[in-house]
């Protein structure tokens, strides 16, 4: 018998319509560079807005534009630099340190494996528990975003953040159930998925329920799941 949290989250994404479960885009497959920048930068921010040059996702356009090697080598990504890669994306933090920090620290821990990950294509080959180990290993980053990270190049999964948790916590609260934390609400999302799959794939499903909440203003005093103390980019 389904557990009944399952059965909440099923109930709740049957109300989303049809085409909200075919508007992901496909990440960034085969620009590992660019996927890295959006995990990171992604933490507690405002991924599109009114301006086509802010948010995460215009700074990426500009990040791509400026720097077209490095959005598919880590090697050249690393070089571009703490400084030069902030003056694109912005000077927001997490855990303390700048975003951008953590990205170029990011680079160099995952080309320092062995082998070492420098394109999509290393880390398509790679063991996913070593890419994780690497990335959450940079003080500032976590498991949320690390999982984002790999789903940007292709891998299935689903990024917990506040929008994903928030829409679990609604659904479990429609029925009398109390609240979950990130963890469980990711493990949530992927039983009803497997349960009543919606979409292409399970990224697909993820996408359109982070679409569903995704407007909503964020709020300073919710916790993150990623971790405490980012910043919101504008």
């Amino acid at each position: 018998m389904i557990e009944q949290h399952v059965l909440a989250v099923v109930a709740e994404t049957a109300k989303l319509d049809h085409d909200e479960f075919t508007a992901y885009s496909g990440g960034w497959k085969g620009y590992v560079g660019t996927a890295l920048v959006d995990a990171v930068f992604s933490i507690r921010a405002k991924y599109q807005v009114k301006d086509p040059t802010k948010g995460v996702i215009g700074r990426l356009k500009t990040f791509n534009a400026k720097y077209p090697e490095a959005t598919n080598d880590l090697a050249v990504l690393a070089a571009v630099g703490e400084q030069d890669l902030a003056e694109i994306m912005g000077r927001t933090k997490t855990g303390g340190r700048t975003k951008a920090a953590c990205v170029i620290d990011a680079a160099e821990a995952l080309l320092a494996l062995e082998p070492p990950i420098a394109t999509a294509e290393d880390l398509a080959a790679a063991d996913a528990t070593k890419v994780k180990a690497a990335y959450t290993g940079v003080h500032g980053l976590g498991w949320v975003t690390s999982e984002y990270f790999q789903m940007l190049l292709g891998a299935p999964g689903v990024k917990a953040d506040r929008m994903i948790v928030r829409f679990v916590n609604a659904a479990l609260a429609a029925e009398g159930m109390g609240p979950v934390d990130a963890r469980t609400a990711r493990n949530l999302v992927m039983q009803a998925y497997a349960f009543e799959p919606r979409g292409e794939t399970l990224t697909h499903y993820e996408h359109a329920i982070w679409r569903a909440k995704g407007e909503l203003a964020i709020n300073a005093e919710e916790p993150d799941p990623e971790q405490a103390g980012s910043e919101v980019i504008q």
